[in-house]
């Protein structure tokens, strides 16, 4: 996969903390494609997600050496990375996992609907004018699904899944409403 990713996005699609990927560009443990780090590769994904899934704290220069592994295990479309005496990566099904979930995700917001004339530009369910910011923000802070799928039985379960993703990967930016100043 040759898309490129913001570190949001990143942080989004796998379920990490934006704080924890600018902390691993900062300890130059992962490379950005680009000198101003916004712009991160797919392989770089892959080792957001084993990180993830491993659940523990390496040393910086043992992130750096596994990082090193990863990429090239990757780019050798290696299927597993033997990594120490027991531990094994099996990088072939990371990426695999990653690539089906990316390409749901992209499905999913090619139907979102952008239209100036629909609450003023914001990205909307199709056919509908409920912005995904909306539930995703929700889903953020803390309402439950089932009130949400109460509310609005159209969505579908994908819809509330990737919603919640959309609002990390896609944060708004720029100054609060005044109405949202004031509450």
């Amino acid at each position: 996969m040759n898309k490129i990713f913001t570190p949001n996005e990143a942080a989004a699609l796998i379920q990490i903390s934006p704080k924890r990927i600018y902390k691993e560009i900062e300890y130059q443990i992962i490379r950005s494609s680009t000198p101003n780090h916004n712009q991160l590769s797919f392989g770089t994904l892959v080792y957001l997600r084993a990180l993830k899934e491993i659940n523990f704290d390496f040393s910086v220069s043992y992130r750096i050496h596994l990082y090193g592994a990863l990429q090239t295990a990757w780019e050798q479309q290696t299927a597993s990375l033997e990594f120490g005496k027991f531990f094994t990566l099996k990088v072939g099904e990371i990426g695999q996992e990653l690539q089906t979930l990316i390409d749901r995700f992209e499905t999913w917001k090619a139907k979102l609907v952008n239209n100036p004339n629909i609450l003023g530009g914001e990205t909307v369910f199709p056919g509908s004018r409920l912005s995904v910011q909306r539930i995703g923000g929700s889903l953020e802070r803390g309402e439950t699904l089932e009130v949400l799928q109460e509310d609005y039985p159209y969505l579908t379960d994908e819809d509330f899944d990737f919603a919640r993703i959309f609002v990390k990967a896609y944060p708004i930016q720029g100054r609060p409403k005044l109405d949202e100043v004031h509450n």
